[in-house]
């Protein structure tokens, strides 16, 4: 026999909103399942949740990240956590004897999308980070390497910081996540992109290194080929090869692709 209850009706003092629904076993059949979804009227999650189920003294009973988690256990107190990208669950569950207790959990969560741009030049061509922190900015979220990668996170506003990492480049804009959606924020770089190339021996060993007008190294890139993104500018590019130094000293626009070619 089943016992459905829907709202805040978790045993032992529960606080997440979930659905419960309580089954009546034979002693010793006693256990939990456990699910989660993203919102009230959303469907389970298959995926990309993490569970860990501890007793109260801290020692771990079960860990897994199948999407659902389904486990025989003796009837007591288990602390419940679930790990969704950014969003953490922690819950207090109080399993009677003689019961099976079914528990789907309500994240509140959603994703976050960032298309970092330079103009109309896509980002991809060089690497980018992109870092997620709380409106204060005290509290960094998540951080994500991959351009167009979903970022998972509870609901709410947040402060989108986008940083290309060969160059001197960084955008931040404030972003809100809604739960059981997916936000896709092009944050624009006011940028360009310099394609540094060594026309010499292609099995050369080239070190390069950009600095802008003042001498401050802004990337240190290796290879016949490196791009870099810059503020609009001046700079200086440096080829080392072997003891042979190159150099070029160039401007470059927002939004605008140059390529720098040096050779011997």
């Amino acid at each position: 026999m089943a016992i459905f209850l829907f709202g805040n009706a978790l045993p032992a003092c529960a606080e997440a909103a979930h659905q419960l629904a309580i089954q009546l076993v034979q002693p010793g059949r006693e256990g939990l399942e456990l699910s989660a979804r993203l919102t009230p009227d959303g469907g389970p999650l298959q995926q990309n949740i993490a569970w860990n189920i501890r007793s109260p003294d801290g020692v771990t009973v079960y860990s897994g990240d199948e999407g659902t988690a389904d486990v025989s256990l003796s009837p007591g107190d288990y602390v419940v956590d679930a790990s969704y990208g950014a969003t953490r669950l922690e819950e207090l569950v109080s399993l009677p004897a003689a019961t099976r207790l079914k528990v789907s959990f309500v994240l509140d969560a959603g994703g976050l999308r960032v298309e970092p741009l330079l103009g109309k030049i896509d980002v991809p061509p060089v690497a980018s980070r992109v870092r997620v922190f709380s409106m204060d900015g005290k509290r960094l979220m998540a951080v994500s390497v991959k351009p167009g990668e979903i970022i998972r996170l509870p609901e709410g506003t947040y402060r989108v910081e986008s940083q290309v990492s060969t160059g001197n480049v960084k955008a931040v804009a404030d972003v809100h996540v809604t739960a059981g959606r997916v936000a896709t924020v092009k944050i624009a770089h006011r940028a360009g992109l310099a394609r540094l190339a060594f026309v010499g021996a292609p099995n050369s060993t080239v070190r390069w290194q950009v600095e802008d007008q003042s001498g401050t190294s802004i990337a240190t890139r290796g290879g016949i080929n490196a791009n870099v993104t810059l503020l609009p500018g001046t700079y200086t590019a440096r080829a080392e090869v072997g003891a042979e130094l190159l150099t070029a000293t160039f401007n470059i626009a927002a939004g605008e692709v140059r390529d720098i070619m040096l050779g011997n």
